[in-house]
């Protein structure tokens, strides 16, 4: 059922949800939600893959630091991260088939690979784009959303290092309505965030992280779209 990107037939995954973090933006913080979101899974009895699309393999990096954590820290669930890119879909498919959801880190620069990456946004169950209030980030990402609404894909814009004291904030949430689906849950700038990640954590693996009630609301969004 469906095809390739690049035309073909490819195995299904009926098992399988395909949720996806994209966007043509570095640094909106793509990598830092897909980590909580796998963590969330776990801890919800989901099974939950990795896939990271990005050079950098920071989801992947990330994944082999919590196997070690796990060494000392065996509450820590634990989270598998496969490394690709968006050309190898098909053969990723045949490896996700047995899991209840997938989780994708897409490379920055989508623009690349316009056509393979609309095909698979496409045929995903949900597509989170994250972005800063920033005007850079949002002249970015609100033409690639307007791809994703073209191509009929299930697509939200994420606000991620939010402050909603601030004009920008305001102005930024205005514009994304304009353009596309907004999710009702605005992630704050927050150390306690992005610390955990440099040993292989998230902030929801800590019961009273500064965060870690964002991310579990926006697990909630998320996981009800997809149809877990």
């Amino acid at each position: 059922m469906g095809t390739k990107a690049n035309g073909g037939d490819r195995p299904p995954a009926p098992n399988c949800r395909i949720l996806i973090l994209g966007g043509s933006k570095g640094g909106c913080g793509r990598s830092t939600l897909a980590k909580n979101l796998l963590v969330l899974a776990g801890q919800a009895g989901i099974r939950a893959i990795g896939i990271d699309f990005d050079a950098q393999r920071t989801l992947a990096k990330w994944a082999r630091r919590r196997a070690a954590a796990r060494e000392k820290l065996s509450e820590v669930v634990p989270v598998e991260v496969i490394e690709g890119s968006v050309d190898q879909w098909p053969s990723i498919v045949r490896q996700i088939s047995d899991y209840q959801l997938a989780i994708v880190d897409t490379a920055p620069g989508v623009e690349h690979d316009m056509s393979d990456m609309l095909a698979l946004c496409r045929d995903a169950a949900l597509v989170l784009v994250p972005t800063s209030p920033n005007y850079d980030d949002l002249e970015s990402v609100v033409p690639w959303g307007a791809s994703l609404k073209k191509v009929g894909s299930h697509s939200a814009f994420v606000l991620n290092k939010a402050n909603r004291r601030t004009k920008s904030f305001n102005s930024a949430r205005s514009t994304l309505l304009k353009h596309g689906n907004l999710v009702p849950i605005e992630v704050p700038v927050l150390e306690d965030i992005a610390t955990p990640s440099s040993s292989g954590l998230a902030v929801v693996d800590f019961a009273k992280g500064k965060g870690a009630d964002v991310m579990s609301d926006l697990w909630h969004y998320a996981s009800r779209e997809v149809g877990l």
